[in-house]
């Protein structure tokens, strides 16, 4: 029985000597959860680490099966326990990032609470198409394409989307300030301008449609001028004639009275038929051509009314022929 004891004491001692050799060489590890993967003959593995030292903590998985294309995300902490859910990838992207199919925001701008596509840092926004073969860049609004940079580089804005220039507009232009331009300008159109044109060279017409007419057409009473400086101006051509010390003829006729008349009342007209207004200081000349049968013309006089337009001629004598008159201004 003593013997007994004694081996069963050597083996007690043996048995602790191997435990706290075991311990004194076992090396510090990390608290680690391992999932192992059978199939890989225990060699693949899933593990969760935590560093020695950190704090316990709880992670409490969802209790729901993930639907497709799902997302482990954390939804709430209370102080060391944290909860995970399952979120779609797409809940997530549009919440946390732009979309490509469109973004609904809250609020366009860049102050607080605001949502912009940019860069926040000193660095440029970079817009790009890098396929080998250069792509266009298009800008729509409700669907409808109001803008392209072309695959060479030029612009095209409304129905210029094709352009053939650096810039093709297809539609209204407007500058409310200065612009320069540093080559030719060709103008298909009308160009209404509401200010100074300034012209540092010559201002050709290359041509003019149509063909230039034998008479001034109806209301077509102006001519441009220029002072030293090329400022152009415009002006009436009875002004221009006047301030040049030349007697402009306002309006002439000729009118012939087969009776015999003691007085006549002229309307007086331009060449195109339309009334000129008479004033005080406007020369009103006459000249009698009577026939061979009749007297010696007769002395006449004539009186003006400035607020009628007309003037009337009382003869001395009865008057048979024809009135030449003028008036000049």
């Amino acid at each position: 029985m003593k013997k007994i004891n004694l081996v069963y004491c050597i083996f007690l001692l043996g048995l602790l000597f191997v435990t706290q050799g075991n311990a004194q060489v076992r090396p510090t590890i990390q608290r680690e959860l391992r999932l192992v993967n059978p199939s890989q003959a225990g060699t693949g593995f899933l593990a969760l680490r935590a560093a020695e030292g950190t704090s316990s903590y709880t992670l409490s998985f969802p209790s729901t099966i993930p639907a497709v294309n799902s997302i482990l995300k954390i939804s709430s902490v209370n102080g060391s326990a944290t909860t995970l859910e399952w979120q779609s990838l797409n809940s997530a992207v549009t919440n946390a990032a732009w979309s490509l199919e469109g973004n609904n925001i809250t609020a366009a701008g860049t102050g607080n609470g605001q949502q912009f596509v940019g860069t926040t840092s000193a660095q440029p926004l970079v817009i790009a198409t890098t396929h080998t073969t250069a792509q266009p860049i298009k800008i729509l609004t409700g669907n409808t394409e109001r803008m392209r940079v072309n695959a060479d580089g030029k612009i095209g804005i409304g129905s210029s989307l094709n352009a053939t220039s650096t810039l093709d507009v297809g539609g209204t232009l407007r500058a409310t300030g200065n612009a320069t331009m540093g080559g030719t300008v060709d103008i298909a159109g009308a160009t209404s301008l509401a200010s100074t044109l300034s012209v540092t060279g010559d201002v050709s017409l290359a041509s003019i449609a149509g063909t230039a007419s034998s008479t001034v057409p109806s209301g077509y009473d102006r001519v441009l001028l220029a002072n030293s400086t090329g400022l152009l101006k415009q002006s009436s051509i009875e002004a221009v004639l006047t301030y040049n010390g030349y007697h402009l003829t306002k309006a002439r006729g000729f009118v012939t009275y087969s009776t015999a008349v003691e007085s006549a009342e002229i309307t007086p007209t331009n060449g195109q038929g339309t009334a000129v207004s008479l004033d005080a200081n406007d020369a009103i000349t006459l000249t009698l051509e009577g026939t061979a049968a009749d007297m010696p013309i007769p002395s006449y006089y004539v009186s003006r009314n400035t607020g009628t337009g007309r003037f009337t001629i009382y003869f001395s004598s009865p008057f048979t022929g024809s009135v030449n008159w003028s008036i000049l201004e």
